[in-house]
Order: C-alpha cells, then sequence, then structure tokens
C-alpha cells in the first residue's frame, strides 16, 4: 500500500559494491538455471518449477468457485509477485489434469 512506503524507507539500508556483486553472481547463477520461477524461500532466492504454488492453488478450488474469484483472492492475500495470467494458466493446467 502507498501508505506502508514512508516505513519500508525507513528500514532501507545502503548496500556496498562488495554486496551488490554476490547479489549479481547469484543472480547470474540463476540465469544460467533457467527455471521458469525464482522465489524468495527463507531470504534466499532460488529457482523454482512451474508448479512450485500448485499445491496452495489446489487448496482454492472448489466446485463452482469460478477461476476469476481465486485468481483474485490469491492476487489480494499472497504477496508472490505473481501476474494474473500466470495464476490463470495454472489454475487451467491443475484443472485439465484433474480425472
Amino acid at each position: 500500500m502507498p501508505a506502508d512506503i514512508e516505513h519500508y524507507l525507513q528500514l532501507a539500508q545502503d548496500v556496498s559494491e562488495d554486496e551488490q556483486r554476490a547479489h549479481s553472481y547469484e543472480w547470474q547463477a540463476l540465469v544460467v538455471e533457467n527455471a521458469p520461477l525464482r522465489v524468495n524461500l527463507n531470504g534466499h532466492l532460488v529457482s523454482a518449477p512451474e508448479d512450485f504454488y500448485d499445491s496452495l492453488l489446489e487448496r482454492q478450488i472448489q466446485p463452482g468457485r469460478p477461476i476469476v474469484q481465486i485468481i483474485g483472492e490469491m492476487l489480494m492475500r499472497y504477496s508472490l509477485g505473481l501476474p494474473d495470467w500466470w495464476y490463470r494458466a495454472r489454475l487451467q493446467h491443475i484443472l485439465s489434469t484433474r480425472g
């Protein structure tokens, strides 16, 4: 939320050139892995498969519940940084593979 920006700006810290370089090396390693997702897991950016969040999405699926409602709730409830089209694609994949 825009009102939260001031709070987060107070937490800002300068990053040394060495830290910038270290993060750059870590990012380059992730780029080489060429995974579909990058996930912040316990404070560490790691590569992840495209189905990484599927179990979370599967819990939201209920008979008769519109996909658009699930997507809206996911965007509001979880701050994963994923676009709405990604949720739709994964939900459609999950639903198409069910019996």
